[in-house]
């Protein structure tokens, strides 16, 4: 009896001693550590809200022309009741009619853009930009819509409630409106979270779920299986459309973006992980991952910051911005709030481009904290990016533009970040 009682405790203690470290890792992540009530604001300088960008899931910058563009919902309440990607599927008829807006960094002053030749609903979702090198001043911009789907009834649920699509419209920089070129649907974009444009023709499209809704979501997503894709989408003409798979092996494929040197970045938000990837093929594309990098905590949009001033003084401070939300746990649940003002926090992480070089993968730095906010300043981040500061207008000083925005947030916030304070013993 002795000797199983014995055999027991040193099964039960391996297994603990096993489980302990994912488990807690995964309690980090849900933000079970980082009571509300305890939490303390990491924020720059000085901050400003920006007027005019409600329910911006989704933020880029555009570097040609010192401008950022976010696709917005623009209603929180709409926003509350129809999101797919929130599972928000009761109400159908409260799909929203958002807008594409842009942001100059110099002002703090955002514009809609008036979208000819489209209709809508036009639910928001993920946005990528795409200009040729000979031609900075025409944007291609690819959005995800998530329209309701008008086959589905009570009596139909085999019919998804969704039927997400991608749109894509062209601008040209400095004018107040975005032409709609062509609504694009194909049976492999089924969940659509973020996008990357290739050409004005081809772009991939992150599927961030298998199942739509249910029990089998959650399981989904706590087990972090490797149920979702990346999807490759040609436009082969004016009518018809190809998609190939071209990555299936990580979980919760989310966020996309790019790195230096045509890397690609994939985000699995509850795994806590951005994936760095090659593109690879010449007519399919596929991503290889190469490596990855963790943080303590949900990571959404990833974006890279190019310093374009680096090394005037020693110090080359390029890297990845990590966004995501402070405790996901509450997310549900705040999410639902009409009026925008139920808590939901918000962490920036910062990690040194030196993490994302192949070679140098396994040199694995711990992601740094750069914003921390308890909901009170900014709602809920989902996309995060850097707008530098000339240092000839700054009085020398390396400084820059945290421009961090959420999905159900009344406004985006932009803090301004000393880069010697904030990034420089990351870089070191």
């Amino acid at each position: 009896m002795a000797f199983f009682l014995y055999v027991s405790i040193v099964v039960v203690g391996a297994l603990s001693a096993f489980l302990y470290a994912p488990l807690k890792r995964e309690a980090t992540i849900l933000g079970l550590f980082r009571p509300l009530d305890s939490w303390q604001n990491v924020h720059g300088i000085e901050n400003h809200a920006i007027d005019g960008t409600v329910a911006c899931e989704d933020l880029h910058y555009h570097e040609p022309s010192n401008m950022l563009y976010a696709a917005c919902g623009g209603d929180l309440e709409k926003a509350a009741s129809w999101f797919p990607g929130a599972l928000m599927l009761d109400h159908p008829e409260k799909a929203w009619y958002g807008t594409l807006v842009v942001i100059d960094p110099k002002t703090m002053k955002s514009q809609k853009l008036t979208l000819a030749d489209f209709e809508g609903p036009f639910v928001t979702h993920g946005i990528s930009l795409y200009n040729s090198p000979s031609d900075l001043e025409t944007v291609y911009i690819y959005a995800v819509n998530h329209i309701p789907n008008p086959l589905w009834t009570a009596s139909s649920s085999a019919q998804p409630k969704a039927a997400s699509r991608v749109e894509l419209f062209v601008h040209t920089v400095g004018s107040n409106t975005a032409k709609h070129l062509r609504s694009i649907s194909h049976p492999m974009i089924r969940t659509p979270n973020d996008l990357l444009a290739l050409s004005e023709r081809e772009f991939l499209v992150t599927n961030d779920h298998y199942y739509r809704e249910g029990f089998m979501r959650v399981v989904e997503e706590f087990s972090h299986s490797a149920w979702t894709d990346t999807v490759h989408v040609r436009l082969v003409d004016a009518t018809n459309v190809t998609a190939s798979t071209s990555l299936t092996s990580i979980p919760n494929n989310n966020g996309l973006g790019w790195g230096p040197n045509q890397q690609v970045l994939v985000s699995s938000p509850l795994g806590g992980t951005l994936y760095f990837a090659k593109l690879e093929g010449a007519h399919n594309k596929t991503l290889s991952v190469t490596h990855s990098v963790r943080a303590d905590g949900v990571v959404d949009n990833p974006s890279f910051f190019r310093d374009p001033w680096a090394g005037i003084d020693g110090k080359d401070y390029s890297g990845y911005i990590l966004p995501g939300l402070g405790r996901p746990i509450e997310f549900l649940k705040n999410f639902k709030d009409t009026t925008g003002k139920a808590p939901l926090s918000s962490i920036v992480w910062y990690v040194p481009a030196k993490v994302g070089e192949e070679e140098r993968g396994s040199e694995v730095a711990e992601p740094r904290l750069l914003f921390s906010d308890d909901g009170s300043s900014l709602r809920g981040a989902t996309a995060a990016v850097i707008v530098p500061i000339d240092p000839a207008t700054n009085g020398g000083k390396r400084e820059g533009w945290l421009v961090v925005t959420g999905i159900v947030a009344p406004h985006m916030l932009a803090t301004r970040i000393d880069f010697a304070t904030a990034l420089s013993s990351a870089v070191e």
